[in-house]
């Protein structure tokens, strides 16, 4: 993996998990105070980092095959398996929490995975645009 894909698809995904990641901690009592349960923010965020670090490897590698229509399929490939682990991860959470749910905190969580699909899709088409622009 050239550096160009490295800092184009990792890049904007590590930067906003940690910025993610110290705002949920910095403001951890204003968000309790709200009903929003920082933990289930922070689980969320993790959560949705590593699905979206393994979708920029696999659009990495799909970017490197010869036929146009892999990148396309690796898009639409791991759009659908985020929105499962997401919605497993959402369900089972429910029913773990009990009375006790945050419904804020698990919008904030679908908030985090739209922001997520935006940085790789949008981090994605750059790469392929600048790859197709050199060949």
């Amino acid at each position: 993996m050239n550096k160009l894909i490295k800092n184009k698809l990792f890049g904007p995904v590590i930067i906003f998990f940690i910025i993610v990641n110290a705002l949920c901690l910095s403001f951890s009592t204003w968000l309790d105070e709200k009903n929003i349960n920082h933990s289930v923010l922070l689980a969320a965020n993790f959560i949705l980092f590593i699905i979206t670090l393994t979708a920029c490897y696999i659009y990495a590698k799909s970017l490197a095959a010869d036929n146009a229509h892999a990148f396309v399929r690796s898009v639409m490939m791991v759009s659908f398996i985020k929105l499962m682990a997401i919605a497993i991860s959402v369900f089972v959470y429910l029913i773990a929490a009990g009375e006790n749910r945050s419904l804020y905190a698990v919008a904030g969580g679908m908030l985090l995975y739209i922001i997520y699909t935006v940085l790789e899709v949008s981090g994605a088409m750059k790469v392929n645009r600048q790859r197709n622009v050199k060949n």
